[in-house]
């Protein structure tokens, strides 16, 4: 399995993976603002007990219901195109009847989970750009969520080159 690792959104300098170091996932005002704190990066998403992918799919996700014509530049497909959409759109269900609904459909046969929404919708720069809440994160703990561009992915996974 690949590594999920992204560039600071200040600096453009790697978020390394299995070093004690401070990291912050920035947090949109909308969510509450400020950050999420963790110190020693895994490589697989988690951050001080979250995963970005999870928080990605929350916070995208009623703009994202609102907005079915919403295009991802990567795969040129819309947001309505997926087949997990009209569940994940219905704002009336919980993560787990989203998951349910898509587990039963049969629309994410290689894993049933949440983060995949957020794979899905964020794992690619132009994807996760296109987003109104996209992933940044940053080794500044004064930044500002609203100040700072999307996080880019780390070509090299984490591992210092």
């Amino acid at each position: 399995m690949g590594q999920f690792s992204w560039l600071d959104c200040i600096d453009g300098s790697q978020i390394l993976d299995d070093v004690m170091v401070d990291v912050y996932v920035l947090v949109p005002e909308e969510f509450g603002g400020g950050h999420i704190k963790e110190t020693y990066y895994d490589g697989y998403g988690h951050f001080g007990g979250y995963d970005v992918y999870d928080l990605v799919a929350d916070w995208n996700r009623k703009y994202l219901s609102e907005h079915p014509e919403h295009e991802f530049p990567h795969a040129k497909e819309r947001i309505s195109d997926k087949g997990w959409y009209e569940a994940y759109a219905d704002l009336a269900k919980t993560r787990e009847d989203v998951l349910k609904k898509v587990e039963e459909e049969n629309f994410m046969p290689w894993c049933v989970e949440w983060r995949t929404v957020g794979i899905e919708i964020a794992c690619y720069d132009k994807d996760n750009a296109s987003l109104p809440f996209p992933i940044k994160i940053t080794h500044n703990p004064n930044a500002v969520y609203e100040k700072c561009e999307p996080s880019k992915g780390d070509p090299n996974q984490g591992w210092r080159y």
